[in-house]
């Protein structure tokens, strides 16, 4: 006789909940009442106290201003006044990111933060995408299941590296995409079959790609993470969720520059055909990393010089995490930021790097804590007491390598980054032309020193002019028609010289080489132009 019975209810999972480890130690004795996600609460407010006062800790005393990030810290202003740049907009970048940071830059502005400057107000603007950045590594190692104290050693290794400290708190548009990036990433890890989180990841995916565009090459490990689940009963409305809303996002760049009829190439406009073509076909190229003196294996040597061990371990720690479905993500991501720095010739910028540090750091953190799963079984039918012994002596060990080889190199550049002032000569070559240069007289400066010549936007900006204004935007032609012979003075900066040379700037080079200096502080230097 057939029978109809009920079917067998499946047991309860016991699988690990987001953040939680297997290897999680039990807390006894007062601890046991604790809820465990206070523990997690309660170190990322530690870790957030500690990112927050390094980000802001001698943020404008080291380094030095640079050019881009007067040319952000110009942009947000304007945002704040109407417009995305006080020159024409060229789809250089999509303006997402500085229209991030003209919404917060008002803010250290107005509490008089940044020495009296603007340069120095965005600066203090960048601190809260410092701290997202940290707090948010430190959530996606949790859901990596990576132990506590190693996840938050896995953010003050971020935190901590040089590479952080330096250009990790300027004005780069990448510090601003690379939060949005990794809270993509926490997305896509969830554990739950959450519909909206993975709609989410795309979303903030897409933010961060229109914050800063090179973003886009940790698409790959996003598709890695977020196809690579060990269960996901829903993964076909879940990719089309992500790569639906991520594409919708994205579509507003290009609707943007359709709105204001300058989506294809046309003889009298920008466009952002244009400014697609300029940055990933016509920039001049940083050369090979192969050939010695290139501006691309001077740039590895820097990036290096900052930080050998954050890159080094995090390469050599990403093999490792390559053994684990959970972690295969994070090779990939250092790999996609890798090979175009290996085998490419193209434009490499400096902040490049910005992106792959944090994913350097998990990669460190889920290779140790594999490791330590590694040496847990190893002991796990040991007496107690061994056990211990072998733990406590693994840690040592650990220990003992970080202060063997990465803390005395990182104490020594930190101390420097953190104590040291870089800008004076900066600061007295804008005191000298605001009291020196009339007000009605054509001066040529560096992006760096733009915003504070003209901070309240009363003057020109073609008499104040961007060095590279004059020779890339044709308004200046139609403004000056006498040339290069309109021009009064020129500011020369550190990188005046190289940015005429890679720019090809004949009109700066002229005024340049048909005048005599005045005035100068240390690289800084203002010049009087001789036209007769």
């Amino acid at each position: 006789m057939n029978t109809i019975t009920a079917p067998l209810r499946a047991p309860k999972s016991h699988a690990p909940t987001a953040g939680s480890s297997p290897a999680e130690p039990e807390h006894r004795g007062f601890l046991r009442g604790i809820p465990e996600a206070w523990y997690d609460r309660v170190i990322l407010a530690v870790l957030g106290t500690t990112a927050a006062v390094l980000s802001v800790w001698n943020v404008n005393g080291a380094t030095g201003y640079q050019d881009d990030e007067g040319t952000y810290t110009t942009q947000a202003f304007s945002v704040l006044g109407g417009e995305l740049a006080p020159y024409a907009y060229g789809y250089d970048h999509p303006p997402l990111g500085w229209v991030m940071l003209g919404a917060l830059v008002w803010i250290p502005d107005l509490l008089g933060l940044g020495g009296g400057t603007d340069i120095g107000a965005a600066r203090y603007a960048m601190a809260p995408f410092f701290v997202a950045t940290a707090l948010l590594v430190y959530l996606i190692a949790r859901r990596l299941r990576i132990r506590r104290p190693v996840a938050a050693l896995t953010v003050l290794l971020l935190v901590l590296s040089p590479l952080s400290l330096t250009i990790g708190r300027q004005v780069y548009l990448d510090n601003i995409g690379t939060p949005w990036l990794l809270l993509a990433f926490y997305l896509a890890l969830s554990h739950r079959d959450a519909l909206w989180h993975h709609v989410g990841a795309g979303a903030f995916f897409a933010v961060a790609v229109l914050s800063k565009e090179t973003l886009a090459i940790f698409g790959p490990a996003l598709m890695v993470a977020l196809l690579n689940r060990p269960s996901w009963s829903n993964r076909a409305f879940s990719l089309v969720g992500f790569l639906t809303v991520g594409g919708l996002v994205l579509g507003f760049y290009p609707l943007l520059a359709l709105l204001r009829a300058e989506l294809v190439s046309g003889p009298d406009h920008l466009s952002l055909q244009d400014g697609l073509a300029y940055q990933f076909l016509n920039r001049s190229g940083s050369g090979s990393a192969w050939e010695a003196g290139s501006g691309r294996a001077e740039l590895l040597e820097g990036w290096l010089y900052f930080d050998t061990y954050l890159i080094t371990a995090g390469i050599i720690a990403a093999l490792i995490c390559l053994a684990r479905r959970r972690t295969v993500w994070i090779p990939v991501a250092i790999a996609s930021f890798s090979v175009p720095v290996v085998i490419g010739n193209g434009y490499l910028p400096a902040m490049y790097i910005i992106g792959v540090v944090p994913f350097l750091a998990l990669a460190v953190g889920a290779g140790l804590n594999a490791l330590l799963d590694a040496l847990e079984q190893l002991t796990t039918t040991l007496p107690a007491g061994r056990r211990t012994a072998f733990r406590l002596l693994a840690a040592g060990g650990v220990a003992v390598v970080l202060l063997q080889t990465a803390v005395p190199h990182w104490w020594s550049q930190d101390r420097d980054l953190l104590g040291r002032q870089v800008n004076g000569d900066w600061a007295s070559a804008l005191e000298w032309v605001e009291e020196n240069v009339p007000r009605d007289e054509t001066v040529l400066v560096p992006y760096s020193l733009w915003q504070d010549l003209n901070p309240d936007g009363t003057r020109s900006p073609w008499t104040v002019v961007a060095t590279e204004k004059a020779d890339l935007d044709p308004q200046f032609l139609l403004e000056h028609p006498e040339g290069w012979t309109a021009i009064d003075w020129v500011v020369q900066g550190p990188d005046t010289d190289t940015n005429i040379e890679i720019h090809d700037l004949t009109m700066a080079g002229e005024a340049l080489e048909n005048s005599v200096p005045v005035q100068t502080f240390g690289e800084w230097s203002v010049h009087r132009v001789r036209t007769g």
